[in-house]
């Protein structure tokens, strides 16, 4: 059996380094709900997402881009210096990420069943990796079974990006399966390769429109460790 993961919002709550960043910086500055800045931030993101990809913006720009955005969506008008502090402190904390106890317990459960693990990844290489390595995943997933978009040389939802992972790794479809939290990216993507799927839907968006119905949806990491206990269960 394979199982493949997504990190961010999978591995990780991504949430958890921009509530650093807002209260070192902005917490006593702005009357603002953190977390539905972070919400509006996150649509913002993906709109400049391809340019990213396609090295018309830096990551950092991005950065600038989402925040100025975003904090427009509650009446406030930041500058470019601000939008930059603000970037530096959040991938600054990126460098210092944490999985749960929950995620150690259930990367421990596969790795003891000998489920063979991997990552797969939309983003810039290094930024990924900063962050993979920040939080000391190399425990459970070796470089050559790490894959980050930007080196694979697709994104997805694009099929290609599963099935140049499956040619690396030599996969059976039928015996992997892909966890993330992205309906579009992850769900979409994974169906149409024929991937088993779990949803990892941490912040309860809307799942009537997916297209390619994944095997689970859970909504938090517990329910994930129960499914998984099910899953290897047998093996």
């Amino acid at each position: 059996m394979n199982i493949i993961f997504d990190v961010d919002e999978t591995l990780y709550d991504m949430v958890q380094p921009f509530e650093r960043a807002f209260k070192e910086l902005w917490q006593d500055k702005y009357d603002i709900d953190m977390y539905a800045l972070y919400a509006a931030s996150r649509v913002h993101s993906d709109k400049v997402f391809d340019q990213v990809m396609a090295g018309t913006m830096t990551v950092d720009g991005a950065g600038v881009y989402r925040m100025t955005h975003a904090m427009e969506d509650f009446g406030f008008a930041i500058t470019e210096e601000e939008a930059l502090e603000f970037q530096h402190a959040y991938r600054k904390h990126q460098q210092h990420l944490d999985i749960s106890e929950t995620m150690e317990k259930i990367l421990d459960l596969l790795k003891n069943r000998n489920v063979s693990l991997a990552i797969l990844t939309n983003g810039d290489t290094d930024h990924q990796m900063e962050k993979i390595r920040g939080m000391g995943l190399e425990r459970w997933f070796s470089d050559d079974k790490i894959f980050v978009s930007d080196t694979v040389g697709y994104f997805k939802p694009d099929v290609r990006t599963f099935r140049a992972v499956e040619q690396a790794l030599d996969l059976n479809r039928d015996e992997t399966w892909y966890i993330g939290d992205s309906i579009e990216n992850d769900v979409e993507g994974a169906g149409a390769a024929g991937w088993h799927m779990i949803l990892l839907n941490r912040h309860h968006n809307d799942t009537s429109i997916i297209r390619h119905q994944p095997d689970y949806i859970v909504e938090s990491e517990e329910e994930l460790l129960e499914i998984l206990k099910r899953i290897v269960g047998d093996l």
